[in-house]
């Protein structure tokens, strides 16, 4: 199931004319972030592989495609120290002219991706608070863009793959909770 996350990072334009170009961080590596309250996820630095065509929406809007790395011009990705970056070209349709004056005027906030994690890519833990913790080592990369509000990104039914991972994680762990009661209670009677 494809999964989508957004952050809040600066998405800017660069270049000018015909070369403009939105660009900004798309994933941050090495960082716990705190998708609701008790559930944080972690990026690993190299666990971004590339999907054969990955693509650049405006807001995850498919009508509203920015470029791809099959495209002329092609986006341009970029896996460095700190994160994934990418540098789409914006093309000359009303679209991108709308995109252009809304990143001048600071309105577009920030990065979103779409991926999908290799089977056994991710690993999910508990801490006694019981918060879990989703580190991330293997996915695959299918688009990444600009995005007007992130933190409604956030909080979308895109989330709803992570959620069901958690879910299936603690229905996992619930016979084990179940026996370290039993077990506890067993040690009290025995004192």
């Amino acid at each position: 199931m494809r999964e989508v996350r957004a952050i809040i990072t600066e998405a800017r334009a660069a270049g000018e004319g015909d070369d403009k170009r939105v660009q900004g961080l798309g994933i941050i590596y090495d960082q716990w972030t705190e998708l609701w309250p008790g559930y944080k996820e972690r990026i690993q630095r190299g666990a971004v592989k590339r999907a054969d065509t990955v693509k650049s929406y405006f807001n995850h809007d498919p009508s509203q495609v920015l470029s791809t790395t099959d495209s002329d011009p092609a986006l341009d990705l970029l896996d460095g120290d700190e994160g994934f970056a990418f540098a789409s070209p914006i093309p000359p349709t009303s679209y991108g002219r709308d995109l252009e004056v809304n990143l001048e005027r600071g309105n577009v906030k920030g990065s979103s991706f779409a991926f999908t994690v290799a089977a056994g890519g991710d690993k999910l833990t508990e801490d006694d608070d019981g918060v879990v913790y989703r580190d991330i080592s293997a996915l695959t990369l299918y688009e990444v863009g600009p995005v007007t509000d992130p933190a409604y990104v956030q909080t979308s039914a895109s989330l709803r793959s992570a959620r069901e991972a958690v879910e299936e994680y603690q229905r996992s762990k619930s016979p084990t909770r179940r026996n370290m009661a039993e077990r506890k209670q067993k040690l009290a009677r025995l004192k």
